[in-house]
Formats: structure tokens, C-alpha cells, sequence
């Protein structure tokens, strides 16, 4: 026994660094396995949650996408006549219908017999849109006539649209002329004065000979 004693006070110093040595391989190992278990849980936890913002993303950039490919409505022009309480010439868009030109124009009048329109009918440019009043019989064509039948109307009538007095919804009533055109006339004629003849509208930016050639019939330049 107290040989023991002897060896084991000889050996102090060797002895504590050997329990100290054990002291920090056991903390080391439970730090180790403290670490490999949290990573395990974060992995199990963080990925799919990555995986479903991506896919959040995906969907939103697709979203994002699919709206820049939608065309921006057309700027259109209608001439709305007829039992409405302001009728005239408004600018509208392609994508209203027949019942927002009318609020456009003030609504119906008490006379307006609605029956006789389809409110629901998408717009068209040069469009002329005439509410019969109670008693009237129209057809739908001659309710609604598009630019070509207006141009056709005013051709036969030998109506004519003056090019240095028309506003831009007169000019857009004629065949092929919108919107663009119809400014770049009026462009024309205040940067170079008023036409001298009809012929210079040629000199206007997009109107060619055949253009001319199938407006010409309508077109004066007399004040």
C-alpha cells in the first residue's frame, strides 16, 4: 500500500495530464457530435425551404413574363350619335366595350332605347355608333358602322375632309388613317403651312401614292 502511495505521488504530474487529456478528448467528442446533430437538423429543415422559395421565384418571375408579353391596348377613336345626353367624337381604348363609349358620352338619354344594343360589343377604331330612341328601328349595321361603311357614306355624299382644318378624330375617319397619321398631318401642316393641294399629302411621313390614291376623292383643301 504504501508503495502505492510512493508511485502514485511520484507519478503525480504524469497522472493529471492524463485525466486532463481524458477530460478533453470527452468534451471534443461531445462537441463534435453536438455539431454533426445540428447540422443534420438545419439540413433537414433549411434545404426544403430554399427549395420552395425558388420555386415562390420561378413562379413569380413566370407572372412577370407573361404581363410584359400582353400588348398594351390600342388608342382608338368612335363617333357616338343618337339618344345619348353629350354625343361627339371621344378617344377610347381596344380593350373597352359599347357601354364605356356610351358612359363616355354621358349615358343614355330618357329616350335611348337600349334594347337595341349589344353593350357587351368590344370597340373598334372609326367606329360610329348610333342609339336609336324609343320607336325606332334599327338594325345592327345601321347602329353600328364601321370606318370603311362611314368612308363609304361620306364618299357618296360627296362630303370631304378638309386636311388644313380636320382634328385628329375627323382625319382619323378616313380609310387607313389613325391614329400616328392623323398627327403627323397635323404635324405637317403646322411646321410647313397650310396644303396648297391635295397631292402634298404624300410628303407626309407613312402616306404613299397608294394611300393617296384611295383617299384623294375625299380629301379638299378649300377653306
Amino acid at each position: 500500500m504504501n508503495d502505492m502511495k510512493k508511485w502514485i505521488q511520484k507519478n503525480r504530474l504524469f497522472l493529471s495530464v492524463i485525466a486532463l487529456s481524458l477530460v478533453l478528448v470527452v468534451m471534443i467528442s461531445t462537441l463534435i457530435i453536438l455539431l454533426f446533430t445540428q447540422q443534420s437538423s438545419e439540413n433537414i429543415v433549411v434545404e426544403p425551404l430554399e427549395e420552395s422559395r425558388s420555386k415562390e421565384e420561378q413562379q413569380l418571375e413566370k407572372e412577370e413574363s407573361s404581363k410584359k408579353k400582353e400588348p398594351s391596348p390600342e388608342k382608338l377613336v368612335v363617333d357616338i350619335k343618337g339618344a345619348v345626353k353629350n354625343p361627339g367624337v371621344y378617344g377610347v381604348t381596344s380593350d373597352m366595350r359599347l357601354i364605356d363609349a356610351i358612359n363616355l358620352a354621358g349615358g343614355f338619354t330618357g329616350e335611348a332605347d337600349q334594347s337595341q344594343m349589344n353593350l357587351a360589343l368590344r370597340l373598334t377604331d372609326q367606329l360610329m355608333i348610333y342609339v336609336p330612341k324609343n320607336g325606332e328601328e334599327l338594325t345592327m349595321e345601321q347602329s353600328l358602322k364601321s370606318g370603311e361603311k362611314v368612308n363609304e357614306e361620306v364618299a357618296s355624299k360627296g362630303l370631304k375632309v378638309n386636311l388644313n382644318t380636320a382634328s385628329v378624330a375627323e382625319l382619323q375617319t378616313l380609310a387607313g388613317v389613325g391614329l400616328k397619321k392623323a398627327e403627323d398631318i397635323i404635324r405637317y401642316r403646322e411646321e410647313n403651312g397650310s396644303f396648297q393641294q391635295i397631292e402634298e399629302l404624300t410628303k407626309v411621313s407613312g402616306i404613299g401614292e397608294k394611300t393617296y390614291e384611295a383617299l384623294k376623292e375625299q380629301l379638299t383643301v378649300d377653306e
